[in-house]
């Protein structure tokens, strides 16, 4: 008997002490930490040096340079040119030339054009509800027309995966045509 009762006496005070002194955890010594140890404190009154600590620098290991974008910089953003409400504007006199009135002062109204260095937005909808956004590297082809002078012109972008994208009544057409033919794919300006 007196076994057993040892056996869960020793059991009971080696669990029982491991519940109820937790383990210190003891950093590394560096200068600050062994200033504020009460030993070192005793040995600087007792005249004693103090154990020098040395604190080395961690070795830092070697930056692999990484891939950084330049930022995005917006070259054109706004609407369709106002230059399309011209002519449903003079055939308002008409009762026919209402609904193609309607239809560009809804253009300039919900349709915006974002062209910057990394994609071109195209906002439209009700509200600006539909959104579409493609980078330069899906463009497979464009096409264009111009309206009426080389100011402003139609752009269709067909994309690699067979898609278009029609970009109606582009204001500044020469230079946004030219920035967005800049930044293809040389299989796309071919």
């Amino acid at each position: 008997m007196p076994r057993v009762t040892n056996a869960i006496l020793a059991a009971a005070l080696t669990t029982g002490a491991a519940l109820v002194a937790p383990r210190l955890r003891v950093k590394a010594p560096t200068a600050l930490a062994a200033r504020g140890r009460l030993l070192d404190e005793l040995a600087d009154l007792d005249g004693e040096a103090p154990v020098a600590v040395e604190e080395t620098a961690p070795v830092a290991a070697p930056v692999a340079e990484k891939a950084v974008l330049e930022p995005e910089t917006l070259f054109f953003e706004g609407p369709p040119s106002k230059t399309e409400l011209i002519v449903p504007g003079l055939s308002v006199l008409t009762v026919i030339g209402i609904v193609p009135f309607a239809a560009a002062a809804a253009r300039q109204a919900w349709v915006k054009y974002k062209i910057t260095s990394r994609r071109i937005s195209v906002q439209s909808g009700v509200g600006g509800q539909d959104f579409t956004e493609i980078v330069y590297s899906d463009i497979a082809g464009m096409k264009f027309v111009y309206r009426g002078s080389k100011d402003v012109g139609d752009l269709v972008i067909s994309l690699r995966d067979g898609a278009k994208l029609e970009m109606r009544f582009v204001p500044q057409f020469q230079e946004i045509y030219r920035y967005i033919y800049e930044r293809c794919s040389p299989a796309a300006q071919a």
